[in-house]
C-alpha cells in the first residue's frame, strides 16, 4: 500500500493516484515534475514537498553510511574546480564574449548551482553534533554559508559576464581553500566517521506522557533530537542523546516530524 506517512495532510489526496497506477518505490526514487503532473499533482508546492521528501529518502539509502566530512569536503572541491576550469574553458574558446555579454549562459548557472547543493551536503555535516560545538568547524561552516551567499548574490547583479566569472573565481578559489583546509585535518577521527543506525525499542509509554523526546527539525529535513525529559522513556533506555537523528519511527521513515504520531505509538 503506498503511503505518505508523515507529510502534510493536503498531499494525502494523491494516495490512490499512485496506487491506481502501481508506482513503485524505484519509480518513485526517480520520479520527475512532469510525471507528478501526470499524476494529477498539478501545484507546485504539493510537487516541491513529495520531491524534498524523495531527496530526504535518497540521501538515507544512498549517504547515510558512507559519506563523511572528509569525502563530502572532497566532492565541495571538486565541483569548485570543475567551475573554474569551465570558465577558464569559455575564456579560452574563440567565440568568447562575455567582456560584452551580460547574460550568463544556463549551462554556467547549472555548474553554480551543482556547487551550490555540494556546499549544503557539507553544512548539513557541520551541523550536526558534535561538529557544531567544536569552534575550528563552527567558523567553516560560517565560512561556507558566507560563501555560498556571495555566489547566490553575484550570479543576480548587472554586470558583464567577464565581471561575474571573475567574482566566481575568487569564490571557488576561497572554497577549495576550504576543503583543503578540512582535509587536512584527517588525523582527526571525526573528519573520516561516517554515521551508522541504531534501532532503538522504548516500552511503557503512556499516551499522555509521550516519548520524552525533544526534536529539533533543520532547513535541510534533518530531525535533530536536543534533550530528553527526566525520567521519560527516551531517557530511562539511556541510548537517546542531543545531536541523534530520528530516522524512522515504527518502520517509517521519517520526512517531517507531526507531534502526535509520534508521540502516540508504542
Amino acid at each position: 500500500m503506498f503511503s505518505f506517512v508523515g507529510l502534510d495532510d493536503c498531499l494525502q489526496q494523491y494516495i490512490k493516484n499512485f496506487e491506481r497506477e502501481k508506482i513503485s518505490g524505484d519509480q518513485l526514487l526517480r520520479i520527475t515534475h512532469q510525471e507528478l503532473e501526470d499524476l494529477g499533482v498539478s501545484r507546485i508546492g504539493h510537487q516541491e514537498l513529495i520531491l524534498e521528501a524523495v531527496d530526504l529518502l535518497c540521501a538515507l539509502n544512498y549517504g547515510l553510511e558512507t559519506e563523511n566530512l572528509k569525502t563530502l569536503s572532497h566532492k565541495l572541491n571538486a565541483s569548485a574546480k570543475n567551475l573554474q576550469n569551465f570558465i577558464t574553458g569559455r575564456r579560452r574558446s574563440g567565440h568568447y564574449d562575455g567582456r560584452t555579454s551580460r547574460k550568463l549562459p544556463n549551462d554556467f548557472l547549472t555548474s553554480v548551482v551543482d556547487l551550490i547543493g555540494a556546499a549544503k551536503s557539507l553544512l548539513a555535516w557541520l551541523d550536526r553534533s558534535p561538529f557544531a560545538a567544536v569552534t575550528d568547524y563552527s567558523v567553516t561552516r560560517n565560512n561556507v554559508i558566507q560563501l555560498c551567499l556571495e555566489l547566490t548574490t553575484i550570479v543576480q547583479q548587472d554586470c558583464t559576464v567577464y565581471e561575474t566569472e571573475n567574482k566566481i573565481l575568487h569564490v571557488c578559489k576561497t572554497l577549495s581553500g576550504v576543503c583543503d583546509h578540512i582535509i587536512s585535518l584527517s588525523s582527526d577521527p571525526l573528519v573520516s566517521q561516517s554515521a551508522h543506525l541504531e534501532v532503538i525499542q522504548l516500552a511503557n509509554i503512556k499516551p499522555s506522557e509521550g516519548l520524552g523526546m525533544y526534536i529539533k527539525s533543520t532547513y535541510d529535513g534533518l530531525h535533530v533530537i536536543t534533550g530528553t525529559t527526566e525520567n521519560s522513556p527516551a531517557d530511562r533506555c539511556k541510548k537517546i542523546h542531543a545531536g541523534d537523528e530520528v530516522i524512522q519511527v515504527n518502520h517509517q521513515t521519517v520526512v517531517c516530524i507531526i507531534t502526535l504520531q509520534v508521540s502516540g505509538k508504542n
